[in-house]
């Protein structure tokens, strides 16, 4: 038992008869507060399996929040306290709170649903990037296309075809291969939705996966529309987002001579953010 039974110090009283600490009672002892912690888990683990139930289900629901074609039951006491402007919405002075109907037309479908998705898991869940057939995977082709009677022998060989060319192997579908960057530009618009409706925690969380992304994926198409969406959906004093894509680029400074990526720069305050970051470097070293 002694093995398997967490080390803790624990305090004895001076006079304490020798050969005590290492009795079965102290063990015992010792062990409570690991226990305590993992019933602690349990609980908290259950806690999120009935929220996730009820995000699901929408049983009990007292509020309909609707954007586009995507309707939401959910549950004034769940997303309220989380949210100043739902606060607001439903404390019975507006025809949303007495209706128990909230509809928000100009937001963005795909950050609504996440902004949703929080409110009872406090964690974003993102594309997932299922391709309509259920498969990752399409067939790399060789470039040679082969005469019959070579694709006769082949085959019979194992080998497979489609019209005259083989196949080498399975790659990742392009969707696959591409889905994890165009998050940064969801993420970039829960952001500005987690302002809008004054939820800090959500602002908070996609920031967080915005920059893990943003380090992986700065030359691709996805973080180029993320600079522009970010630019275009926050305001000049909130330099949350902002200043993880000016030190992204300053990091990766290569970007600027991408002809894409400079039309963004031009056309957007990042120029002007990227010279201040640098005269600021300069000044401090």
């Amino acid at each position: 038992m002694a093995d398997i039974l967490p080390r803790q110090t624990v305090h004895l009283p001076p006079n304490t008869a020798p050969g005590f600490e290492t009795s079965p009672y102290i063990k015992v002892i010792k062990f409570l507060p690991t226990m305590a912690s993992e019933k602690m888990n349990q609980h908290v683990e259950m806690l999120g399996t009935s929220l996730s139930k009820l995000y699901e289900t929408g049983t009990y629901s007292d509020l309909i929040i609707t954007c586009g074609n995507d309707t939401y039951q959910v549950h004034k006491a769940i997303v309220c306290p989380r949210s100043s402007f739902f606060t607001a919405a439903c404390s019975g002075k507006f025809k949303e709170g007495q209706e128990g109907k909230i509809n928000l037309p100009d937001d963005d479908p795909d950050a609504v649903r996440e902004m949703i998705h929080y409110l009872y898991h406090l964690d974003l869940a993102g594309h997932e990037f299922i391709p309509a057939d259920g498969n990752f995977l399409e067939e790399e082709l060789s470039t040679t296309e082969h005469d019959d009677a070579l694709k006769q022998f082949l085959q019979s060989q194992g080998h497979r075809f489609v019209g005259n060319r083989r196949v080498k192997g399975m790659v990742p579908k392009l969707a696959a291969r591409i889905g994890p960057s165009s998050n940064l530009c969801l993420f970039a618009k829960v952001y500005a939705l987690g302002e809008k409706y004054g939820i800090p925690g959500l602002k908070a969380i996609a920031l967080g996966k915005f920059e893990i992304l943003a380090k992986g994926h700065f030359q691709t198409d996805g973080f180029r529309l993320a600079v522009q969406e970010v630019y275009a959906s926050t305001i000049d004093h909130d330099r949350g987002l902002r200043d993880v894509v000016v030190c992204t680029v300053e990091e990766n400074i290569g970007l600027l001579n991408d002809e894409a990526f400079e039309a963004v720069v031009k056309y957007s305050d990042l120029g002007h953010d990227l010279l201040m970051k640098i005269t600021s470097m300069r000044r401090a070293g």
